[in-house]
């Protein structure tokens, strides 16, 4: 199976980025996004052929109906069977949404990830090591899971701090410590340290940034400001940037915790797709 571009344009990737750079920490950042607007449909009578495409939809606003926001267990539906017509009905109907991942997995594959208009609807391409398309589904979910599972599995689970005395450091010695302590006692909320409330000097960043380092896994979210919640090296601890419209970081901290909050969409966002998913079937329906 050839390589395929994404049908629908994932955000991290736009003008000026540079093709050869894998660093997820280098990618440019979303543009940003106004508001919900539903996508430009075809009339009924356009695509009363494309059964396969509005089963589907079908299938998934069933499944939204009964769906309790379990984080691992979720509608998902295979797309890759899919002939090209009943395909460009469903990137028509989800269009592009606020947030977008990459997900690099242990045995080389990568994801890439865009949500769609319908918050919690996302759009999942994964592709081999040297760019085969492996499969095209839809996942609805706060987040697909494996941004999250696979950071897990490629991380450590502890941090090995020696370093007693480095010459130039204020705090990060005793952010790293609490850091490290903080990974042992995961709580139901993010343990949150703001870098832009600390009194740390180029050095300590530039110290917190060899120990932490990067994970696999980023997330990029145009929906609040831009914001950019990268994995690290240590399990469960997630870089959150904030960034004002000249990209320059306004925010910059360390959660702890299985994934940020706001990488996730809601159950409210959930509820509320559903019911614009259903009108824009209808619509389809010729209803």
């Amino acid at each position: 199976m050839s390589h395929k571009p994404f049908p629908i344009q994932v955000s991290m990737v736009g003008p000026g980025s540079q093709a050869a750079e894998s660093d997820l920490a280098y990618m440019p950042l979303p543009r940003e996004i106004d508001s919900f607007t539903m996508p430009s449909l075809p009339m009924a009578e356009q695509v009363v052929h494309l059964s396969a495409a509005k089963a589907v939809i079908a299938s998934l606003i069933t499944k939204l109906k009964s769906y309790q926001g379990d984080a691992q267990h979720y509608p998902v539906f295979d797309l890759t069977g899919l002939d090209h017509e009943n395909r460009q009905l469903i990137n028509q109907l989800l269009g592009e949404g606020e947030v977008s991942a990459r997900v690099k997995r242990l045995d080389g594959h990568v994801l890439d990830i865009q949500e769609s208009v319908f918050a919690g609807i996302w759009r999942v391409l994964e592709t081999s090591d040297d760019g085969q398309l492996l499969a095209d589904r839809i996942e609805a979910c706060p987040i697909p899971a494996e941004v999250w599972q696979q950071a897990l599995v490629f991380a450590q689970p502890t941090l090995q701090l020696n370093a007693t005395n480095v010459p130039g450091l204020m705090n990060a010695l005793p952010v790293l410590s609490e850091i490290g302590a903080k990974m042992q006692q995961l709580g139901e909320t993010a343990h949150v340290i703001n870098f832009s409330l600390l009194p740390m000097n180029p050095d300590d960043m530039r110290y917190l940034d060899q120990a932490l380092g990067q994970g696999n896994s980023g997330v990029f979210s145009r929906g609040y400001g831009k914001c950019r919640v990268m994995s690290t090296m240590l399990q469960n601890v997630w870089r959150v940037q904030y960034f004002n419209g000249m990209n320059s970081i306004l925010l910059d901290t360390v959660e702890i915790t299985r994934i940020p909050e706001v990488a996730l969409a809601s159950d409210d966002d959930l509820v509320d797709s559903l019911e614009r998913l259903e009108e824009a079937y209808q619509w389809l329906l010729g209803e």
